[in-house]
């Protein structure tokens, strides 16, 4: 639990030009999709392990503080509060790579479904239709609070 800076954070390869197209897009940076991913995820009960189709896309030194306390304490809860859990923060991260793999195909199935052009192997944005997702994006979230 030393919010280690050290590690490289994957996602699923099938994700990649979905998570660099909707980076600067939607979002500041990396680390912002996936916590929103992660989020969704675990507010889903979905949990996908990578396994070997993970690709690395940011280091962890560039999660902010108040990310890793909501990644230890979804640690916590899932570990029935043994804080053991949490003591490793690679552990932790792999957690938060599985939830959110589950919390992208949550993403696609429920707002990003309408803006994708190829569905097979990589999905990507179509652009010319996306003017509006950053604003459904936020209405998304939005409704996902309640």
């Amino acid at each position: 639990m030393r919010m280690d800076g050290d590690i490289r954070v994957r996602t699923h390869r099938k994700y990649r030009v979905l998570y660099n197209e909707l980076k600067n897009y939607v979002v500041g940076d990396m680390h912002e999709l996936f916590f929103l991913c992660v989020c969704l995820g675990y507010k889903n009960n979905i949990s996908r392990k990578i396994g070997t189709n993970g690709d690395d896309r940011f280091w962890s030194k560039t999660i902010h503080p108040n990310e890793w306390a909501c990644y230890y304490s979804i640690m916590a809860k899932k570990y029935e509060m043994n804080f053991k859990a949490i003591v490793d923060d690679k552990k932790v991260i792999l957690c938060m790579e599985e939830y959110a793999n589950g919390g992208m195909q949550v993403l696609i199935e429920n707002l990003l479904n309408d803006y994708i052009i190829d569905k097979s192997v990589e999905p990507s944005i179509d652009m010319s239709t996306a003017k509006e997702l950053p604003k459904m994006l936020m209405g998304y979230i939005f409704e996902e609070l309640k």
